[in-house]
């Protein structure tokens, strides 16, 4: 097994993709930055309770209890990461995805990029997107 303690992951978004792949990170032994813009839901998490159907209240307390996951609505805390994985909506409009909130969430976690960080787009768009449109968002933000 591989030893993750240290390495820092940000999931960006905290919905039904990246609530579970935060408690996952979380028992694989990462410390996890569950960034959410839903202060509400960011509250909630931190209280201890899941706001999606497959994540139960326990499992967040498990991941709280650890001490290496907490939930964020403040960008500064992007600071850091080893590991970022972008898992915000992509609703359809007109029939293609609505990049707007990758869009967002690529000029967020691009100024906080660094040597030998990791940016995976976990969000459900055509191909090559991390390629074409994400990687040119992050080199401009990060410099």
């Amino acid at each position: 097994m591989t030893d993750n303690s240290g390495d820092r992951v940000a999931i960006i978004g905290q919905g039904y993709v990246g609530l579970p792949v935060a408690i996952r990170a979380v028992e694989a032994g990462f410390d996890v930055l569950g960034f959410e813009v839903d202060r509400a839901k960011v509250v909630g998490l931190n209280s201890g309770r899941s706001h999606i159907d497959d994540i139960t209240d326990d499992d967040v307390r498990r991941a709280i209890e650890t001490g290496r996951f907490v939930a964020s609505d403040d960008e500064a805390m992007l600071t850091g990461f080893d590991f970022a994985v972008i898992t915000v909506p992509t609703p359809l409009r007109e029939g293609a995805p609505d990049m707007r909130f990758i869009e967002s969430a690529a000029m967020m976690v691009g100024p906080h990029v660094r040597p030998g960080s990791t940016v995976i787009l976990e969000s459900t768009t055509y191909p090559g997107t991390t390629e074409d449109f994400v990687a040119p968002i992050l080199e401009e933000a990060c410099g």
